[in-house]
């Protein structure tokens, strides 16, 4: 490519803070003649809505790694309070699919390695044992953190982690550790997540990161306004669900799907999956009960409670929203803001 397409690419590339993709055919030849790069970038790829079909056929269907929260090839958030069982659930999920012939790469930036030990070993001192394909990646005791790019050198630390183990399905524990500040901004997260997505199409890869939630009110269904930075990240994901914890009982868990896109939406806020989370021959993992509804599992609204729900919305109808977007900010219906602002 000459100088000036050079430029041409590096411009755009900053212009977009690296989010636009840009595709370059090597089969076209340069019309020296022509001053225009028109010929040789492409952001799109145009078919006939027939030849999409004829073409996605001859691939196959995306495999369902862990039905139906986790599909092949897809970006995964799993997002939840602390201290809930993410990490369990997911080092549960991670061993289910590595016993399926997957080599699986964990990447904990939560747990050290004594803090991991721990959790997988009985009361005798007896170790769990992992699938030899499974691969945990922690921070490395000679680790410098460089002052500047830290996004570049965590992504250039992951994609060597991920030849040495020939991993297809990786797991990021968590975001907060990854992103070199606030991971509710946009502008610190977006080249973290945007990295990932193009790593995950370039090399065919499966990514399920884990992420906290914001503060929210436990009378309320979770949404996915209460992932961090959620108008974002939901943007990068293929899939989103999260864990609840249930008012009525100690150690009871529920998971809920909040977005899909290749599969069913399955645990929805009346068929969520209940769980027990507990430890049984030193493994401590989720334990399936049954079905049920979450407005049966969360707290039931108090007094107090909708009277700090009725501050909340007007304060967000003084702001200029209307009813339907208070009602998703909130988490509730439509229906219950009317009635609210009624009384």
């Amino acid at each position: 490519m000459s100088s000036l397409l050079n430029q041409f690419i590096e411009y755009l590339l900053i212009k977009s803070k690296g989010t636009v993709l840009i595709y370059y055919n090597k089969s076209i030849q340069m019309d020296t003649n022509k001053n225009s790069t028109a010929d040789i970038l492409r952001l799109f790829e145009v078919r006939t809505a027939n030849q999409v079909l004829k073409d996605a056929f001859l691939t196959p269907d995306p495999i369902e790694l862990y039905p139906p929260l986790i599909i092949q090839g897809e970006l995964v958030i799993l997002f939840a309070d602390t201290g809930i069982g993410k990490t369990a659930l997911i080092v549960q999920i991670g061993i289910h699919i590595a016993n399926s012939n997957y080599v699986v790469l964990y990447v904990d930036l939560e747990l050290s390695d004594k803090q991991f030990e721990k959790r997988y070993r009985d009361e005798n001192g007896v170790h769990f044992k992992f699938p030899e394909n499974f691969f945990r990646a922690g921070y490395s005791s000679l680790r410098k953190m460089p002052e500047k790019d830290y996004d570049k050198f965590f992504i250039d630390s992951l994609e060597e982690s991920i030849m040495r183990t020939n991993a297809t399905v990786i797991i990021i524990d968590n975001m907060t550790k990854v992103v070199a500040g606030d991971t509710d901004s946009a502008k610190n997260a977006i080249p973290i997540m945007s990295s990932l997505s193009a790593l995950k199409f370039d090399k065919k890869l499966t990514f399920i990161i884990l992420e906290h939630n914001k503060k929210v009110d436990d009378w309320k269904p979770i949404s996915l306004n209460d992932l961090q930075g959620s108008k974002m990240k939901s943007n990068f994901a293929d899939s989103v669900f999260t864990i609840g914890r249930s008012a009525k009982e100690k150690g009871i868990r529920y998971i809920k799907q909040l977005k899909v896109r290749s599969a069913e939406l399955d645990y929805d806020a009346d068929n969520v999956l209940i769980c027990e989370l507990s430890k049984e021959k030193g493994f401590l993992g989720f334990k399936e009960i049954g079905k049920g509804n979450e407005y049966d599992l969360i707290r039931s609204i108090n007094e107090e409670d909708r009277s700090i729900q009725i501050e909340k919305i007007l304060a967000l109808k003084e702001k200029g929203l209307s009813n339907v977007s208070i009602a998703k900010e909130l988490g509730v219906t439509e229906g219950a803001i009317r009635k609210r602002l009624k009384t």
